[in-house]
């Protein structure tokens, strides 16, 4: 029998075709524009590359994740992580907004130190409590729409402050002191931050962290869904995604800087993880632009 997650759909937004997330991507907008095109029920779907905050100011609606479903009332805040299979469902004329982010802008110095991260890279949706204030926010940044400038990013270097800040309290009012494995996690994406371009195994993570692969790979698979060499992997290749959408660098150059001797490896590795070979996902990058020279 076919596994079922093979009907299950992948989009970018809801709606519209998978594709290849530019690093920069941000989107904003009422949860009304989509959903009353779908008699106010999103199916079940997910979206590779793209973690999305959706916030219920008006209304009320659930949030299913494929173990329950969780009820979302004015000031909730549901946290998807990017690929998570999720749903919703809405009350007729529910307001709020759905805000939409690129995995790869968490890289991005100006939002780095954000606990927050470990969670929308990970593989659970969670509903929160949040401050009225994080709906101003989604809705300076509707205003704001398109690529993010250094107000774009302040704004929601804030919002992510607040989510971070809710999902904290709410997991000490849980469980207690944070979960060790949590800051383990937190440790090594630091650490993957600094080092990867030199393409440590993870045996060599490990060691600097004062703990064995094996601890830390489970760590990594409790917190993200992902073993420790994926997420070294993930960071890698979104660095190259960024070199080759913002940059004039020739695919050898960003493959040296990014540690690999062989620019033909480099472009395997490419293709293999981001399905386009490097060449070709530069000609695609709608921000790219070749400086003149002379």
């Amino acid at each position: 029998m076919a596994h079922r997650s093979q009907s299950i759909a992948e989009f970018a937004l809801y709606g519209e075709a998978a594709r290849t997330i530019a690093p920069e991507f941000v989107h904003v907008e009422p949860i009304s524009d989509r959903s009353s095109l779908y008699e106010w029920t999103i199916s079940p779907h997910s979206h590779p590359g793209i973690f999305q905050l959706l916030l219920v100011t008006e209304g009320q609606g659930a949030l299913a994740d494929g173990v329950g479903e969780t009820r979302l009332e004015p000031g909730q805040l549901a946290l998807v992580p990017g690929g998570v299979v999720h749903a919703f469902r809405f009350a007729p004329q529910t307001q709020g907004w759905v805000l939409s982010v690129a995995d790869a802008l968490l890289d991005d110095p100006r939002l780095a130190g954000f606990g927050v991260a470990a969670l929308v890279r990970g593989g659970q949706a969670l509903c929160l409590p949040v401050d009225a204030l994080v709906a101003g926010l989604m809705a300076a940044l509707h205003m704001r729409q398109g690529r993010p400038d250094a107000a774009t990013l302040a704004a929601l270097a804030l919002i992510l402050a607040m989510v971070d800040e809710a999902a904290a309290a709410q997991a000490a009012a849980a469980h207690g002191p944070v979960d060790r494995r949590i800051l383990l996690v937190r440790r090594f994406t630091a650490l993957v931050e600094a080092r990867f371009r030199e393409h440590w195994a993870v045996a060599r993570y490990a060691a600097e962290l004062g703990t064995t692969p094996q601890t830390l790979t489970r760590a990594c698979r409790h917190v993200t869904g992902k073993s420790p060499g994926d997420i070294a992997l993930d960071r890698l290749l979104r660095e190259a995604m960024r070199a080759l959408t913002f940059t004039a660098a020739g695919v050898a150059q960003v493959a040296d800087d990014l540690g690999f001797a062989d620019p033909a490896y480099f472009s395997r590795f490419f293709k293999g993880r981001a399905g386009v070979e490097p060449s070709r996902f530069r000609r695609e990058r709608g921000w790219f632009r070749q400086t003149p020279t002379g």
